[in-house]
């Protein structure tokens, strides 16, 4: 994630050649990709262990610690 926000920042602050931007574009989509697919098996699991197949909300209270009640 830090890397696509350093990819993104330079694209938009530094003058660069359109080349150079290119790569760091494509650069910049690959890792939105990547994290995409993490993003999408971490709900697969999420949904795998909750016991009626809904989502559980994120407590953010209890930095997401499990609860008894689940």
């Amino acid at each position: 994630m830090e890397e696509l926000e350093g990819i993104v920042a330079r694209i938009e602050k530094e003058a660069l050649p359109l080349e150079d931007a290119l790569v760091l574009f494509e650069k910049g989509v690959g890792l939105v990709r990547e994290c995409r697919g993490y993003l999408a098996e971490a709900k697969r699991k999420i949904l795998l262990l909750a016991e009626d197949n809904t989502t559980v909300p994120f407590d953010s209270v209890n930095n997401g610690e499990e609860e008894s009640t689940l």
